[in-house]
């Protein structure tokens, strides 16, 4: 049931619900609409206030008014509102324009139980504000972690699979796949695995890594495996199932794989480039080379770590680190940094080249500014964004992520050398970074109110505050930069904590 209600009538709404011991009411109490102009449209509705105020859309003598937690539980864009409203009335954009009004209105957004306004739970957005800092008892890491990986339980299919994407408004999967962003949830799932010792969660990560092996490992010839997908075979796709193989205590059932996918990965190396990204189309070789020459390169260094057969030496490793380093130089990208980050952390740990350190340290504090905090919407805070350079990309949780997991090696390496004052930069930025996450994620009933299968989201993170798409390699990334945080933790002298 839902509808609009005059003021006066707001305190009978918890009678309403008072004979359902679950009855739950969601309440937007709004301001006075103003009226947009047709110029400002486009800076009235941009997305980032999408969930904090509504539209209404007026033609001739009919009225529709959208709650902002309507639009979030549909995944409404401001856009796509208006378009509907036309197209069900048979309006074109011209006919609209010439009679028709858009108005925008705030909305403070409450869920009500049966005990009325007193126990009322304000939202912002759709979902509780997690703090600036964590309280005294509040473990972000761990419930991040443990959030993560109860989903992953919850959602792998009998065959061993996880979903791709999800949408919470449809309440199902989408048709779209991306097999590095499977194999990303595979390593991070086994690393955690591994950190707790458990055997369930050791289990679903070797079935998880059975089905995606199963679905994409492609013997191409040449003695040289690849992963297969419709648009091509991506560097970075089998550089990460290697890695996935190669820490997995399951490594012997796909040790042929692995000897193939080692094999693959050294044939796209370069010696100007460092990498090649493509094995094939060759008109994409080229493409993404920020990320999949990272992933390649924390391949080959764990590989030559462990004494793999077929991974390069120590030395040549160190150079195909000098040669992507130099090349970013030239032209910065954050996202080069998150990969090259661990690479260059494992490449330190084998070598003990302290150039290699600093290079690290100089890619991270790089990249601290693009963090956002002062002057942002309270839930926004954490995220990585630089609006003045859109080229770098939107905010995302999958971003946060990714560059939170190189921060964390980073971090545990400035520790290790003793430079205390980068180590606590880094610190509060990771904790920073953490209260974003923690906001995106899925946390129980009052962010999940309007989501019918609650499973399949309970755990998972959010793509943005204002978009509930729910991706698993925002889910793989998170949980990977939590392990390797609880991983130091364990590490630390008792008190220690991240």
């Amino acid at each position: 049931m839902h509808g609009w209600v005059d003021y006066p009538a707001l305190p009978e709404l918890p009678a309403r619900i008072a004979g359902d011991p679950d009855g739950m009411a969601e309440v937007c109490v709004t301001e006075q609409s103003r009226p947009v102009a047709p110029d400002e449209v486009s800076r009235v509705f941009c997305n980032r206030v999408r969930g904090l105020i509504g539209l209404e859309i007026a033609y001739r003598d009919e009225t529709v008014r959208l709650p902002p937690t309507r639009m979030l539980a549909g995944n409404l864009r401001f856009g796509r509102a208006l378009e509907r409203f036309r197209k069900r009335r048979g309006l074109s954009a011209s006919e609209f324009e010439a009679n028709g009004r858009l108005s925008a209105f705030a909305a403070r957004q409450f869920l009500l139980g049966g005990d009325g306004w007193a126990g009322a739970t304000e939202l912002y957005r759709g979902s509780p504000l997690v703090a600036p800092a964590p309280s005294e008892d509040e473990d972000r890491v761990a419930d991040l972690a443990w959030g993560i990986g109860r989903w992953m339980l919850d959602n792998l299919s009998p065959e061993g699979g996880l979903p791709y994407k999800y949408w919470p408004s449809r309440g199902e999967a989408a048709p779209s796949d991306n097999a590095i962003r499977r194999f990303l949830a595979t390593l991070s799932l086994a690393r955690f695995a591994k950190l707790h010792c458990s055997a369930e969660l050791a289990e679903a990560a070797r079935r998880n890594l059975r089905f995606n092996l199963r679905r994409y490992f492609r013997n191409i010839g040449g003695g040289r495996g690849a992963i297969v997908e419709r648009t091509g075979a991506k560097l970075g796709a089998a550089a990460l199932a290697a890695l996935c193989i190669l820490e997995s205590p399951a490594r012997h059932e796909f040790a042929a794989e692995l000897t193939l996918l080692t094999a693959g990965v050294n044939s796209l190396a370069d010696e100007e480039l460092g990498f090649r990204t493509f094995f094939f189309p060759p008109e994409r070789d080229g493409q993404n080379w920020n990320f999949y020459s990272g992933e390649a390169l924390l391949f080959q260094v764990e590989a030559a770590r462990r004494g793999i057969e077929g991974a390069p030496a120590p030395e040549r490793c160190a150079a195909t680190f000098e040669r992507c380093s130099e090349r970013h130089r030239q032209a910065r990208n954050p996202a080069f940094v998150p990969w090259h980050a661990q690479a260059g952390a494992s490449l330190f740990a084998l070598t003990g080249r302290r150039e290699v350190a600093e290079f690290v340290f100089e890619i991270s504090d790089w990249l601290l500014p693009m963090q956002q905090w002062d002057g942002l919407d309270p839930d926004l805070r954490g995220r990585f964004h630089d609006p003045r350079r859109p080229e770098f990309g939107p905010p995302h949780a999958a971003s946060t992520g990714a560059y939170l997991e190189g921060l964390a090696d980073a971090l545990i390496l400035a520790r290790s050398l003793g430079d205390e004052q980068r180590a606590a930069a880094y610190e509060r930025v990771i904790e920073r970074g953490l209260r974003s996450l923690r906001q995106l994620q899925f946390r129980g009933p009052y962010d999940t109110f309007y989501i019918s299968k609650k499973k399949r989201v309970l755990g998972a993170l959010r793509t943005e505050a204002y978009d509930n798409a729910v991706r698993v390699d925002s889910a793989a990334h998170a949980l990977g930069a939590a392990e390797k945080l609880l991983r130091q933790r364990q590490a630390q002298p008792v008190g220690g904590r991240t």
